[in-house]
């Protein structure tokens, strides 16, 4: 059973905590968080714990793809019932993912019941391509020269966070989505989309465009 989290951004919402502890069925889980680079001093990594912390999840533990990479803290991560996967550049994410040969790992990983969680960059990943990662004057850098944008495919939709409300994003995004004949949610910071199997929940004011 699929069971996905993609948020734009790691703010604090009520009613999308009640359905992460919901997800979980009352049960104390592990969450493994991957971060999109290194994060030495773990400023994002603590802020994502204390995320978790507030609903009573208290193991979370970092698990570093990058610099710090190391095969033994790694072999364990799909024993864990959540993964995290931060934000951050998604070009250089999903460069990662590949180097490290995640990617079919971690569909495996979703089609045997593990929860995969996203913000802003982790939840571009989940979908088909990381095309719309540079969309806008704020859109990631493609910092790795990445030419093939094909990412995990675990959704048949594309995911646009840190929507502004923005008529003129509309419009662009709509312009997109009939080119490449996909359908695109557009997600606030703050508001999230939960998908179980084929269920899709919005919580927020979520955007489809296609």
């Amino acid at each position: 059973m699929a069971k996905l989290i993609l948020l734009s951004d790691l703010i604090e919402n009520d009613i999308l905590l009640n359905k992460i502890v919901d997800i979980f069925e009352g049960k104390k889980p592990s969450i493994a968080y991957i971060p999109s680079c290194s994060d030495p001093d773990r400023k994002y990594f603590k802020t994502t714990a204390e995320f978790y912390n507030k609903i009573g999840i208290e193991n979370v533990d970092y698990k570093d793809l990058d610099e710090e990479y190391d095969e033994t803290v790694i072999s364990n991560i799909f024993e864990y019932n959540a993964i995290h996967l931060s934000g951050g550049n998604t070009f250089y994410f999903l460069h990662l993912m590949r180097k490290r040969g995640f990617i079919d790992s971690l569909r495996t990983y979703v089609r045997n019941g593990g929860v995969l969680i996203g913000v802003s960059a982790g939840s571009l990943l989940m979908t088909s391509t990381i095309e719309l990662a540079g969309y806008g004057e704020d859109g990631d850098l493609n910092c790795v020269g990445l030419e093939d944008m094909k990412a995990l495919g675990l959704v048949d939709f594309e995911f646009l966070p840190h929507w502004d409300g923005s008529e003129n994003t509309e419009k662009s995004i709509s312009h997109y989505a009939k080119a490449k004949n996909t359908t695109v949610y557009l997600c606030r910071d703050g508001d999230a989309l939960i998908v179980t199997n084929t269920k899709i929940e919005f919580i927020g004011d979520i955007r489809v465009i296609n």
